[in-house]
């Protein structure tokens, strides 16, 4: 769909941009200082552990969500954007720039707490607490306009306009997580600001924002397969069928807070199953839906690729997971696989956009470079990571920490750095592509 450039899809397309340029820089220094060789130039490691809590929280917290909104704006390309739906998205932006000048404004104080790491920083907290406000208001203001045209004049398919209901939906109770966690933190006699602290109030509402991030994929995958075969991959009734079961798992989340303490090993093990057991049937039966179609869909240049790509980068990250033991780096092969997965399905949908968009000129040879090179990039990020792990390589070490102390694990690591440099110049070429077609200007 077409949209002008004063419209909430260009608008929320900037933030997502914005913040996937900054995290491919960040993730350029983590990689860096991973790979063998070039560990060695890196002793501090507090520097490096400020560069992974800006790349995760840019990576798996703004882009996706700003990417997922941008998506209900295009979707509704036909409405308008009154002017105070604008000004969610600038604040967005300002909560992004607040976060990436965290590292420059003094000590950072990184703690790797899990889903959403933090800077222990007034400026970094004040950065998320606005990027969250406005992205809820993103949702809340665009999401009756999505309602109206999938539920009742049906002009978007349901498992388009459904999918990115639900994960607005899933932002908002994932927020509402965040705010019972603290309350109770803040409450309980004794507790300081630790790891602890942040790892508790982070992980019930991480686990349900992972709805949010893997609703959008399924938005993303399909819209790119209708587009591609002409008609709707998932039909209507077993597309609402799948989003009120995954609904049922999100509403589950803040209702175990009244249970147990977020400092429990039982509040940590319902969210793990709540995860494990919710996000599991969704992106199987998109994936099956694209695949059972893909006669109609497959051959028709970048957007297929991409599309293909995605799914095989899911899948592998969710065959990895079944085979996590302890924490060595099999863990972030897994989730690498998955989050590498959206990011290609969101990566594909902002080429497919903006080409029909007119703001776009970028030929299909190039497109399919960008989109393989990330696809093959990434797959060997995860590989690299996965081979580590099976040698019993550490989680979150950089450097030197890492004691690359025999063949598989330095071979692991030199395949995970190659990966990654692909990904990430993959990335940085994306984000040339999306900026001179952001700086078009256009009578659409």
């Amino acid at each position: 769909m077409k949209f002008p450039c004063r419209h909430g899809a260009t608008a929320w397309l900037g933030v997502a941009i914005t913040s996937m340029a900054f995290m491919g820089a960040y993730a350029f220094l983590i990689v860096l200082s991973r790979a063998p060789g070039f560990n060695m130039l890196f002793t501090e490691q507090d520097f490096f552990k400020t560069a992974l809590v800006t790349h995760v929280v840019l990576a798996v917290v703004i882009w996706f969500l700003a990417f997922a909104i941008f998506l209900m704006y295009y979707v509704t390309a036909d409405r308008q954007t009154p002017r105070h739906e604008l000004f969610a998205a600038g604040g967005a932006l300002m909560g992004v720039l607040f976060i990436v000048a965290t590292p420059f404004s003094g000590p950072a104080f990184p703690q790797l707490n899990n889903y959403v790491p933090v800077l222990n920083a007034p400026l970094y907290f004040t950065g998320l607490l606005v990027f969250f406000v406005s992205a809820i208001l993103g949702f809340v203001f665009r999401a009756p306009a999505v309602y109206e045209a999938t539920v009742k004049s049906k002009a978007v398919e349901a498992s388009e306009g459904g999918a990115l209901l639900l994960a607005g939906f899933a932002l908002v109770v994932a927020v509402t997580c965040f705010a019972l966690a603290a309350v109770e933190l803040n409450s309980t006699p004794g507790m300081d600001v630790s790891r602890l602290f942040f790892e508790s109030l982070f992980w019930g509402g991480g686990h349900v924002l992972q709805f949010a991030n893997t609703a959008g994929m399924m938005a993303a995958w399909a819209i790119l397969g209708r587009s591609l075969s002409g008609g709707a991959v998932v039909k209507e009734k077993a597309a609402w069928l799948v989003f009120a079961a995954m609904a049922l798992f999100i509403v589950a989340g803040p209702l175990y807070y009244a249970k147990a303490p977020v400092v429990s090993t039982e509040h940590r093990t319902f969210f793990l199953l709540l995860k494990g057991w919710g996000l599991s049937f969704g992106p199987v039966v998109f994936g099956y839906a694209v695949a059972s179609r893909w006669s109609a869909i497959g051959g028709k240049g970048s957007a297929s690729l991409g599309l293909l790509a995605s799914i095989t980068l899911f899948a592998l990250g969710g065959f990895i997971s079944l085979t996590i033991e302890g924490s060595d780096t099999r863990i972030p092969a897994h989730y690498h696989g998955v989050i590498g997965a959206v990011t290609l399905a969101f990566m594909t949908m902002g080429l497919s956009a903006m080409t029909e968009n007119g703001r776009l000129a970028v030929s299909e040879k190039w497109k399919k470079f960008q989109l393989g090179l990330y696809g093959v990039g990434q797959a060997m990020f995860v590989i690299g990571l996965f081979i580590g792990g099976t040698r019993g390589l550490p989680r979150k070490t950089f450097g030197q920490a890492q004691e690359l102390d025999d063949a598989m694990k330095v071979l692991g690591m030199g395949v995970m750095g190659i990966g990654g440099a692909l990904a990430i110049t993959s990335g940085a070429i994306f984000v040339v592509f999306m900026i001179k077609a952001l700086a078009k200007r256009t009578d659409a």
